[in-house]
Parts: structure tokens; sequence; C-alpha cells
């Protein structure tokens, strides 16, 4: 009798068992990824450089696209293995489903460690299933997408109910994920990667753009490109081991779409196949492994292998146009470049750049002319500098030794020259723009230069009282960390004194055509200033555009509080004129305005320009003792 009670039992018996192993292998599994540092993947430059090199030796999406997803080339730039854990995460999916194909083990794994989420659901996934009719269909799948992510993070998905299989990204759409992201501020982004199948999938790097061109997000936010139906390589592997059997439930749950095929299944395949990129890693052994794989990078870098690729031709056989910039801003450093870069970028018409510091917009400083200036007498210094701008664009021309003639070095300078003009024609065809311009500060002091390799491009160039650029210098470098001295002394202001001076000689030796404005015209007159401005670059100069372009780009935008409010860790870290005055020794303004006035009077001279509220200021001069 007992025997057979025992039999009985022991199918009883062996499950649990079973199922106590389970716990004990996953719990085995968390004390093993909590003995493991928990950085974020370090997105080094050579990474970078090394998916754009192979970006642009492929050069068209359709090439790029078939043959990483074939898997005949980019499996060995898999990266590192890294461990989730993340404070913020934004979640981004064209359907309903795809995250969890694509990235479901990541996420299971970062909410053990109580990660917030945002779920962005680009499409309503209106199709017919069965005798369900579209909207029905709708209704389902949205109730599926609640269910999952109440069990994942107890988090609402938000939906932005676009219509399905659509064509391009609407600009609204651009506009609420803005939101999303100003409101969220997220240090991790996830979305399908830009080379996911079908279009639909990498579209969403296309609505990513949009957005992140709108507002101000850390340069540090990473972005990490999920697969769903590709096998395309990337730089971070996750082993999801562990959790694999609770994502294959989760993604059992998705009936709506396992009814036309089961992607349950195929996400299972796909993570096993993918754990072939967990051979060697600091990872626990495990004799059934999965693994999701993702095209992790900081923001920027993203953004721009993002821009490359969609400014391809799509296939080997259309043309792209190379152009070169249609404008360049000059300068001067610490007179709100910044500021007029952003409000040239909010014109319709035009692309400037960059248009946020600290690489925000996914671009950077040229530095086009100063380093080809250098290439003769520091080629080692040229060639460093060189390699790292604009996301390692020039990187692959570098690669020789140094040009020993003056032929060499031409044809070296011609090649930079067109690589540049590629990369401003990127510009276009990525905003959608006509115009493109770009921002450095240190091309004021190569006029020759300039003239030489671009003949008869327009310059644009702001003026700033050099009482306050010398203060806004001083706590540009506190920013940076160079700086420690909380007050401004005379070595301080005699040292920038000399930059201004040598910004004060490029300028006059600047050839035509050139436009010339300055900071305290945009703050008192910024509507006949913009106008001006606009009309110098041939493009629409209505009340209504100078009226937007102004909002989008004032102070309270940019630097997210209310202009006169300092900051001292901010870039915009004041927005007002004559802070001067209260931060600066009345005998160092002085002497300042002393040394500067016949420069200042030969610039007033060519120009036309009212520069007297730069000359002496009388309390100061009474302060300072002179008469």
């Amino acid at each position: 009798m007992i025997s057979r009670i025992l039999a009985q039992l022991e199918p009883w018996r062996t499950s649990v068992l079973r199922r106590v192993g389970a716990h004990l292998d996953a719990w085995a599994q968390r004390c093993f990824d909590q003995a493991r540092p928990q950085s974020q993947p370090k997105l080094y430059a050579r990474q970078t450089r090394n998916w754009h090199d192979l970006t642009v030796q492929l050069g068209s999406q359709r090439v790029m696209a078939e043959l990483m997803n074939s898997g005949a080339i980019g499996h060995e730039m898999s990266g590192k293995v890294v461990h989730p854990s993340f404070d913020r995460v934004l979640v981004l999916a064209a359907h309903q489903d795809d995250e969890m194909i694509g990235a479901g083990g990541t996420f299971l794994l970062a909410a053990r460690r109580r990660t917030q989420f945002r779920v962005v659901y680009y499409t309503d996934g209106a199709t017919g299933l069965g005798s369900l009719a579209p909207e029905e269909t709708v209704a389902m799948r949205e109730r599926e997408a609640r269910r999952i992510w109440a069990r994942i993070a107890a988090t609402e998905p938000h939906f932005l109910r676009y219509p399905n299989r659509f064509e391009g990204i609407d600009p609204q759409a651009g506009d609420e994920l803005a939101s999303i992201l100003q409101e969220f501020q997220p240090t991790v982004i996830f979305l399908p990667n830009f080379l996911e199948q079908p279009e639909d999938h990498r579209k969403m790097n296309l609505l990513l753009m949009q957005a992140a061109s709108k507002v101000n997000l850390s340069p540090k936010t990473d972005v990490y490109g999920y697969q769903i139906t590709t096998r395309s390589p990337g730089t971070a592997v996750v082993n999801i081991t562990s959790v694999w059997k609770r994502k294959y439930r989760l993604n059992r749950l998705w009936k709506s779409q396992n009814a036309m095929l089961d992607y349950a299944h195929l996400a299972m395949g796909r993570d096993i196949a993918n754990s072939y990129f967990l051979k060697g890693g600091n990872v626990r052994k495990h004799p059934a492994s999965h693994a999701e794989v993702f095209l992790a990078f900081r923001l920027p870098a993203y953004l721009r292998l993002c821009q490359l690729f969609y400014a391809m031709p799509e296939s080997p056989d259309e043309r792209f146009e190379v152009r070169p910039a249609d404008f360049h801003i000059i300068g001067m450093q610490k007179s709100g470049t910044y500021w007029l870069t952003a409000l040239l970028d909010r014109h319709p018409e035009i692309r400037c750049f960059p248009s946020r510091p600290g690489h925000e917009d996914g671009t950077g400083e040229a530095h086009l002319f100063d380093l080809l200036a250098r290439m003769e007498n520091d080629y080692r210094s040229f060639r460093k500098s060189m390699r790292s701008k604009l996301g390692g664009y020039f990187s692959d021309l570098l690669v020789q030794g140094e040009p020993t003639s003056p032929a060499q070095r031409q044809a070296l300078t011609v090649q930079i020259c067109r690589r540049f003009d590629e990369y401003c024609s990127l510009q276009r065809a990525t905003s959608g723009k006509s115009i493109v311009g770009e921002k450095t500060t240190e091309s004021v002091h190569h006029p020759e230069l300039m003239d030489r390799l671009y003949r008869g491009v327009r310059k644009i160039c702001i003026l700033r009282d050099p009482r306050d650029r010398v203060v806004s210098f001083h706590y540009h470098q506190i920013r940076k960390g160079r700086r420690e001295s909380a007050s401004i002394d005379r070595a301080f202001v005699e040292a920038y004194l000399e930059r201004v001076e040598k910004d004060y000689r490029g300028l006059l030796a600047i050839s035509e055509p050139l436009h010339l404005l300055t900071y305290e015209q945009m703050q008192q007159q910024p509507a006949a200033t913009l106008r001006d401005l606009l009309r110098f670059l041939n493009v629409a100069d209505d009340e209504e555009t100078i009226r937007r372009i102004h909002q989008a780009a004032s102070f309270e935008i940019l630097a997210a509080r209310p202009a006169g409010q300092h900051a001292a860790d901010s870039h915009f870290r004041k927005g007002i004129v004559g802070d001067w005055k209260s931060q600066l020794k009345p005998e160092d303004a002085v002497m300042m305005t002393q040394r500067l006035a016949e420069l200042t009077e030969q610039i007033e001279r060519r120009f036309g320009l009212d520069l007297s509220s730069y000359a002496i200021d009388s309390s100061a001069a009474r302060l300072s003792g002179v008469d």
C-alpha cells in the first residue's frame, strides 16, 4: 500500500525537485551577476570608429543591412558581455511585442534592480486576425502589452497609435516623444537597431533622431539597438540564461502575434544562437546558454551612425550628391556661438551644427581649418586631433604615414575637405534641410586658408563685450576642471586678452561675404538682428518664422531656467549682458578696454558697427583711478 502511494507521488516529487533546482540555478546566476562590476559598457572610440569606417565602406543601406544580417561580416565585432544595471529605461517599439522579442531577458534582469521603465509603442497594431476586425485587434494587442509590462515592472505603456505599415515618421510623433524624453530623462534607450527588417522596425531610429534634436539629453545616455527578426552583430551581449524561460512564457502571452507565427519560439532560437557571443566572456558557463545582442553606444555616437546610415543611398546604384557647407560660423569664442547655432538650426531650411554643446546633437565642431593649419608643423598632433573629429569621420584618411612633400600634404588636404563636404551633405540628407552650416570658433584665426580652400563661402561672426567673454571663459574653465580659483585674477585676464586680440586681427583679415553681429544686438533687438542674418543666408525671414526660431532657442529653453539665474555647471550659465560688472576688478576691466581700443575702432570703421558699449565704463574708470 505504502509503495503504491510512493509510486504515485514520484512524479510530483520529481517535479518539485526540478522546480527547486531551477530556482537554485537562477539564484546562483543572480549571485554571480551581483559579484560582477555593474558598469554599463564603455563605448570606446575605436569601437565607434570601426563601425563608422565599416558603414562608409559598405556605401549603401541595402548592402550594409544584407551583409550584416547574413552574418557574412561583422560577427567578430560583437563586443563585451555586460550586466544590466540601469536607472531609467525608455523602451521604443514599432509594434506590440517587438521589444520583448529583442530584449525581454535584459528587461527582466534589469527589473530585479528596481529599474524605472517607460514604454512607447509607435503603431496601433491594427491588422485582421481571424474573425476579429482591425479595431478589435488593436484593443487585444494593447491589453496584452499592459498585462506583460505589469508583470515585468508594474508600468503602463504609452501608445502613440499611428497607423500600422507606416510611410515615414509623423512629425507630431517626434514632438510627443520629445516631451517624454524631456520629462523622463532616460539613462538608457532601447529601440530596434537601424539594420533591422522590416523597415517599420528600423524607422524607430528616425523617430529617436527627430525627438533627440528637440531636447537636451545627457551625452552619457546609452542607446541599445536590439534585434527582432535579424541576427545583426552588436557591441554588447547580455547573458539571459537565468531568465530565458520567463522571457519565453511572456512572449507566449502575445497571442495576437503568435497566431501568425510562433515568435516566442523564434526569439528563443535566436537567443540560443546568440550564446555564441558569450564564448570567452567573463560569464558563468552554462550548458544551455541564451543571450541577447545589442548595438550599444553613447547617444551622440549612435545618432551619428544613424545619420550616416540613413544618408547613404538605399542601393549601390543611386548617386549621392556631395556639396560643401553653405556657410561657416567662424567665431568668436564665448560670444554666444552656441546660441547663434541653435537659432539657425531651428530654422526650417537650415541645419547648423553643432547646435548644442557636448556633442548632444550627435555632432561636434569640425575644427577643419585650425587643424589643417597645424598639419605642416605638427603632423602628429594634427593626426591625433583630426581622427577624433565628427565621431571619427576622417579617421580612415589618416592611416598612412606622415606626408613628406607639399604635393602629398595638398593631396591629403583635398581628401579631408572632400570628406568634410560629404559630412555636410549627410547633414542635408538626414535633416531634410537645404542649407547647412558649421560652427568652429577657431576658424576666425585662419582667413587665408579659408579663402584658399573655400573661396566665396559665406561667413558669420558674432562679437560680444570682451569683459563678459573673459567672465564666461573663467566659468567655462572651472566647469571643465581646468581652473579652481573662484575669483578672476589679472594674469587670467591678460592671458585671455591675447585670445581676443588674435580674434580681432583674424576678423579684420576675413574676406567677404561676411555677416557680423553682436551678442548685445541679439539680446536687445532679436527680431531685427535675426532678419538681417536670415537675409544674408537667403532663407525665409517672415515674422512668424523669426518668432518660432527665437522662441525655440531662447535661453529658457536651452538652459531650462530663467535668464539671469546663475548655474556655474551649465554651458548656458546666466544669459545676460554686463555680468562683468559684478565679476571683474574695475582696474582689470579698464585695462582690457584700453588694450583693445585701437582694434575695436578698426572693426567699427570697417563694418559700420557701434561698439561704444565696449568702451570704458565711467563707474569702473572712477573706481580704477582713471580720469
